[in-house]
């Protein structure tokens, strides 16, 4: 049994959460993973600001439009960034002809993102020091306020769960994995101020096998829409067919750890 947990500071959390956000993009030299990192603790500030909709519904509605705008700044290039990874990751498992056209396709992914210019970083870092302002005039939220706020995530990712483990469509399977990362996020800085079950590992195994799936879903899509980026002759059918396969696969055990991330209501 759980001892008592301290009152959690949300606004104390959230400022943390966001001069982290800035002092990634300030002080490393590695910029393509200070991108990553610092969308890392935007996604985690907004997991908080929906928490602390409870007490400030309306700071967290423009919390959450001025976070998306910085998301959206910041995501193109990561996305394609993230599917020429998740192409070669899939070649790793692959053989032959069909490793060399999804090798193929992870290098035209990566041509394509070196022709995008950077993110407006300065853009940026006006977004996130707005997102620091906000933070930090965040009223205080009750132990009351900072549960309701812990169970609608937890509920909303519940909800997730049961509409996205049998759907096929991109759009039901991506609200399924935003609302399991903002599950984990929540249960993770909340610690002892999270009163149900955290599931902290099987949460994180989650998240990845739907972040890859969601990779590999656009992938697909990608192949459909242009087959020679795959290459010549069956090329683009050599990898559809390992990129369904791996699909399937990371479905499943989606589907599992879903399962065992809330069973029992969780």
């Amino acid at each position: 049994m759980r001892s008592p947990a301290a009152a959690f500071d949300l606004r104390i959390a959230l400022s943390r959460e966001l001069q982290a956000a800035i002092d990634e993009l300030d002080t490393s030299l590695e910029r393509p993973k200070a991108v990553h990192r610092c969308r890392v603790r935007v996604k985690r500030a907004r997991a908080l600001a929906r928490i602390g909709r409870a007490c400030a519904p309306g700071l967290s509605t423009v919390f959450n439009d001025t976070a998306r705008g910085v998301m959206r700044t910041l995501g193109h290039a990561r996305n394609l960034d993230a599917l020429a990874n998740a192409s070669r990751d899939v070649g790793k498992r692959s053989r032959g002809r069909t490793a060399a056209a999804l090798a193929r396709l992870a290098a035209a992914l990566e041509a394509e993102r070196a022709m995008i210019p950077g993110p407006d970083m300065a853009s940026v870092r006006v977004g996130l020091r707005d997102l620091l302002a906000l933070a930090q005039v965040w009223p205080p939220a009750s132990p009351r306020q900072i549960k309701r706020g812990a169970e609608r995530i937890a509920r909303r990712a519940r909800r997730a769960y049961k509409s996205g483990r049998g759907a096929n469509a991109v759009v039901e399977r991506h609200e399924w994995r935003k609302r399991e990362k903002d599950r984990l996020f929540a249960a993770t800085l909340l610690d002892d101020s999270w009163r149900g079950p955290r599931r902290r590992k099987a949460s994180e195994k989650l998240d990845d096998a739907l972040g890859l799936e969601h990779d590999v879903r656009l992938l697909l899509a990608r192949v459909a829409a242009a087959p020679a980026i795959a290459g010549e002759d069956d090329a683009a059918e050599r990898a559809a067919k390992a990129l369904r396969k791996t699909c399937k696969r990371l479905a499943n055990k989606a589907g599992n750890l879903g399962a065992r991330v809330h069973a029992g209501g969780a």
